[in-house]
């Protein structure tokens, strides 16, 4: 029963997916409100067969790692739809901190910020625009989940449910919704400032079904200022190859620059804008330098 549930996940998603994208698409067509441009469309699409052609091959490879961190569990909970519920709460935990990860560690930010990449905020475009490496990262943090005792195929259906979840989150449609809503699940307004390059909505609201891990953990930042979407400088291309990989070339280009075996590898591990030199900037930099101004306008 659950390995036929893991194996009808895709179906499932497919028929979420499609529907919700071409009403969207319909009302961007009937207001004319510019969220899709047809380059940009196509350009996410392609990069999301990279991914999924990468996850294909991850797929086993992930329940495999985990059915070896099974071997090594500490406790264990009988399969079925409480060990589910039980998964999704400890994958969804798991996530906020492999998301957190793939945006404050430079290396990893190299292949996620595809997923940032675009200018546009939609269905159809920027919830499938992701990145071919990523599913190489995602094993390893879900493993403690498999140690506390909940079973490899229970987790990985709750991994799989939580990526539908977090489709519907990508779009400018659907305003914000019911303040005890809002407080407890992520929503496309807590999204949007997500994907927003506004210097005060930069790496906030990393939840991917539960916003309160970001307002336990200090990530959480609520839609005030309209998002611009986007990154701070620009791709600015359509070419799915060069999305995917822009990020990876910048990084090799400042290792190359950099001098000294140390300063090369916290390159790699600090947060994006980190340089050794002291002259980068890094987000929470940013962010302290724009409290500092706001709060001088403000005196």
């Amino acid at each position: 029963m659950w390995a036929d549930l893991n194996e009808q996940i895709p179906y499932i998603a497919l028929a979420i997916y499609l529907p919700l994208i071409l009403v969207e698409l319909a009302l961007s067509l009937k207001h004319q409100s510019g969220s899709y441009q047809w380059k940009d469309t196509l350009c996410s699409v392609t990069t999301a067969s990279f991914y999924l052609g990468t996850k294909f091959l991850m797929k086993g490879t992930t329940l495999f790692l985990l059915y070896i961190a099974w071997e090594y569990r500490f406790a264990e909970m009988q399969m079925g739809w409480l060990a589910i519920i039980c998964a999704y709460f400890a994958t969804d935990f798991l996530f906020y901190w492999l998301h957190r990860m793939i945006h404050e560690v430079r290396f990893a930010w190299a292949a996620h910020i595809v997923h940032h990449s675009s200018e546009k905020f939609n269905l159809g475009g920027t919830s499938l625009r992701q990145s071919f490496a990523e599913p190489f990262m995602e094993a390893l943090f879900y493993a403690p989940a498999v140690l506390l005792g909940l079973h490899p195929l229970a987790v990985l259906i709750a991994i799989e449910i939580n990526l539908i979840y977090m489709f519907w989150v990508h779009t400018e449609k659907i305003n914000k919704l019911p303040a005890w809503f809002e407080w407890i699940f992520s929503t496309p307004s807590h999204h949007r400032v997500h994907h927003a390059k506004n210097v005060q909505y930069r790496d906030k609201n990393y939840g991917g079904t539960f916003i309160f891990w970001d307002r336990l953990f200090g990530t959480f930042e609520a839609e005030v200022e309209k998002p611009k979407f986007g990154i701070p400088e620009p791709v600015n291309s359509y070419n799915p190859l060069w999305v995917s990989v822009h990020g990876w070339v910048a990084l090799v280009k400042d290792i190359w620059a950099t001098k000294g075996l140390a300063n090369k590898i916290k390159l790699c591990l600090m947060p994006p804008g980190w340089a050794p030199d002291g002259k980068g900037e890094t987000t929470r930099q940013l962010q302290q330098k724009y409290r500092d101004e706001v709060a001088a306008g403000r005196s």
